[in-house]
């Protein structure tokens, strides 16, 4: 049996299939939305004051009674923080790590720079990249800071977020926010598998190569105006 449509049947059919599949595509909607929700940092607390990224990172002196441990699917850590620090930047470079007791306990590596190399005039001069929690920089000729300056108000940092709302945080940063970051700058001790792992942190932004670069312990993270802890 054949069925003819009429026009206006046919628009009211077509109507009542467009309304089932906007209905459809407003559920998928919500339902995504819901889920990235879900992974959204809570924010606890706004700040109208714009980021001053010319002033050298704070480090100052911390006498822990005892380290803080916790324990990951990879393994038992034991995080010894050494000093209380406070770093104000422009992000340069991020990198996300997943695998292995690394990627678990320090999920991400951030590059900042600050003073003058959080200036915008100067990006077209110096170029900085990360690989395998190394970080690199390139400076151009012309360039108005010399290398020394590079090194000096440029660092790579290896991310131990101290809770999950700082880890949700940590994990919107993008390249170009400018952030502050305050914590401890720690040394890691671990067991894996059986086997003792240990990395230790860098206490001075001068130095290059192993062992230059930061392990911060993240307890606030503000990411322009938003604030997190």
């Amino acid at each position: 049996m054949s069925l003819i449509l009429t026009f206006p049947q046919y628009m009211k059919t077509q109507g009542f299939t467009l309304k089932v599949s906007c209905s459809c595509v407003i559920l998928a909607i919500l339902f995504l939305y819901l889920i990235s929700g879900c992974d959204r940092p809570t924010l606890t607390g706004v700040e109208s004051d714009r980021i001053d990224t010319s002033q050298d990172t704070i480090q100052k002196s911390y006498q822990s009674e005892e380290p803080i441990t916790k324990e990951f699917k990879n393994g038992l850590f034991v995080i010894i923080p050494l000093v209380e620090y406070e770093i104000s930047g422009v992000v340069v470079g991020k990198e996300t790590y997943a695998s292995n007791w690394d990627g678990e306990v320090s999920p991400f590596d951030l590059a900042l720079a600050w003073g003058k190399l959080a200036e915008p005039e100067n990006n077209r001069y110096i170029t900085y990249r990360q690989s395998h929690r190394w970080y690199h920089y390139q400076c151009k000729k012309g360039s108005p800071v010399d290398p020394s300056y590079i090194i000096s108000h440029s660092s790579n940092n290896h991310i131990i977020p101290s809770n999950e709302n700082i880890y949700r945080a940590i994990k919107t940063i993008k390249r170009k926010d400018r952030v502050v970051l305050k914590g401890f700058l720690v040394n890691l001790r671990g067991t894996v598998k059986d086997q003792t792992v240990a990395r230790n942190t860098s206490l001075s932004r001068t130095d290059t190569g192993s062992g230059s670069c930061e392990i911060l312990y993240v307890s606030y993270v503000r990411i322009d105006t938003r604030v997190y802890e």
